[in-house]
């Protein structure tokens, strides 16, 4: 597994919600007519495809139940993140792409964050495929399953302990210890601190977590602030099944993406 990344700036975030009704002939309350369970909702594993590049990618999205997606690179080689919205059996996402942060000798972005469109269909509970147009000319498909493991009870205990990404050569270039109750902090190789932070559940039928923490790094005046999505999945590599821990967080400016794996 690579070290995390730096990311480029993400979308403000949207929230859109379904309420229900109540009947104009009566008090009995009208279930909701859109059906969290008939949404794209949960956790879907795949891979994305680019015009400009002969291989395709492969990924993980996380699609929460209030209008927010983020796709990225298991290897964060991209970052995808914006908004969505359905109707019938149609998703349309208006996305922002991020590269790794990498940057010239004045500090410029090399390659700075491209938006895009995204359309495509889904079958709830299935899977989800679409295609996308990016404002710097770029194209692709994204072409994802439905994720099992989106219907693991989330349990903030089980994130209690250390979570870290190992590097090279097996040091840890970033670490997070969580505590009872959803508290977490961590350091990582450049000497960036992460604080003030707090993973809480979304829903308890979906194994995703909504994040925020602080980041202060050296030479920065003041504290960085993120917000994000987080799940916690079993995967098998090299015959061994080990659980990963993929958190993201963004703010106006900046985000970070990592995998992270259980410490034993």
């Amino acid at each position: 597994m690579k070290p995390s990344v730096l990311l480029l700036p993400l979308f403000p975030l949207f929230a859109a919600t379904v309420a229900g009704c109540t009947s104009q002939v009566d008090d009995i309350e009208v279930p909701d007519l859109t059906s969290p369970a008939a949404l794209p909702i949960g956790i879907f594993v795949g891979r994305t495809s680019f015009q400009s590049s002969t291989d395709s990618v492969v990924s993980t999205a996380l699609i929460e139940p209030t209008g927010r997606m983020v796709v990225v690179g298991d290897e964060a080689e991209y970052l995808a993140s914006g908004l969505y919205s359905t109707a019938g059996r149609g998703i349309n996402a208006q996305l922002r792409f991020h590269v790794p942060n990498l940057r010239d000798e004045d500090g410029a972005p090399v390659t700075p964050a491209s938006t895009a469109d995204f359309i495509g269909s889904y079958m709830p509970q299935i899977d989800f495929t679409g295609t996308f147009v990016r404002n710097d000319g770029d194209a692709g498909s994204m072409n994802f399953v439905y994720d099992e493991q989106t219907e693991v009870v989330p349990d903030l205990r089980t994130l209690v302990g250390t979570w870290s990404n190992a590097d090279v050569f097996g040091d840890a270039s970033v670490s997070f210890t969580f505590v009872n109750g959803g508290g977490f902090s961590g350091l990582d190789a450049a000497g960036c601190r992460y604080t003030d932070a707090e993973a809480q559940i979304i829903e308890s039928r979906y194994n995703l977590y909504r994040v925020r923490f602080s980041r202060t790094c050296t030479g920065e005046p003041l504290a960085t602030l993120f917000t994000g999505l987080m799940t916690v999945v079993s995967r098998s590599e090299a015959g061994a099944t080990r659980n990963v821990m993929i958190l993201t967080g963004s703010n106006s400016t900046v985000a970070v993406s990592f995998q992270l794996v259980e410490a034993r």
